[in-house]
Parts: C-alpha cells; structure tokens; sequence
C-alpha cells in the first residue's frame, strides 16, 4: 500500500473544520469520525471521510469528505430554524473548485433567499500576516491556539474512525 498523505479528515479537515469552529465558536463536547475504504484499496487514503462534532449546546456540525460520490454536495451549508446558508462550488473554477470561495446563499424564514457577495480575499494574507508578525509583532489573523484546536479535532476523529464511530473528547486549548 502506497502512503499518499494524512488522509481524507487531514487533507481536507483542516479547512473545514477551521470554518466550522469560526461560525460555531461554542465549546466542543464531544467529535466523532468514521472512515470508509471501498475503491482506493491501493494507497492509504479513505474513499470517504465523515467528522461530527457536537457543542455543549446542542449545535451539531458535520464535515463530509467524498471520493465516492457520484454527485457534489454543496461546499458547505448551515441550517438553522430561522435561516441557512448554502456555500456551493464555484463552477470557475474548473478542475480545482477548492481553489475558490464558495457561491454563498442566505435563505431566510419568510422564503426568500439572496446570493451574498464575497469580498476579495488578498493573495498570500496568511503569509502576509506571519511577516508581520515577525517584523511587527502585529497579532496574527489565525492563532497557534486554533490552529492547534483544529488539529486537536482531526486526531479525535481519526481516533474515533480506528474505534468504529466513538465518541472522542477532544483536548482543546480554548
């Protein structure tokens, strides 16, 4: 079996799960994650990755990463009792979608719904930001302590994949 990389919750999980944690900042009970391995039997990588992680209050959010599919989800979606948000992929951009932001709609109670303009997002901030950093001591755009955070839910989730689904607390720094 050939290793090809940290496997569908790392390469994926990263980004997403940073999101998740940006538009639900409550405090994580619990993260559970479940793997499955149907087509690429040859390398190390699952066909699809599933990550749940579940607040203290109640909120539940899923990240989903598929090989398998025969059809996109959207890119992302929140849903609530009063609104959802639906983050499709851009179709612009052909054969890398992941190197776009996402088409953003609101739907609201009433049934109406609205397309969101995205703002441009500067090349290279992040790096930007860590020059500044260094040079300035200017406060980074994204901390160690999420970056951590994040990483700390992916290891729960695989540790709870290699458990066939248990939960697993994670050990956050916030």
């Amino acid at each position: 079996m050939v290793d090809v990389s940290g496997g569908a919750i790392f390469d994926w999980g990263s980004h997403f799960i940073d999101q998740i944690l940006a538009l639900l900042p409550g405090e994580i009970d619990s993260v559970t994650g479940v793997n499955q391995k149907r087509l690429w039997t040859h390398v190390t990588n699952a066909d699809h990755a599933d990550v749940a992680i579940t607040f203290a209050n109640g909120a539940r959010a899923t990240f989903t990463n598929s090989d398998l599919a025969a059809a996109r989800k959207p890119k992302f979606y929140v849903l609530g009792t009063t609104g959802a948000i639906i983050g499709n992929w851009d179709p612009a951009a052909g054969s890398a979608p992941a190197d776009l932001p996402a088409i953003l709609t609101l739907h609201r109670a009433d049934g109406s719904s609205e397309v969101i303009a995205n703002t441009a997002v500067t090349p290279y901030s992040f790096h930007q930001s860590v020059v500044e950093y260094l040079n300035k001591k200017t406060p980074m755009q994204v901390t160690t302590a999420q970056s951590r955070d994040v990483v700390a839910i992916m290891q729960a989730a695989e540790e709870s994949a290699r458990a066939n689904g248990r939960s697993v607390t994670p050990s956050l720094l916030r």
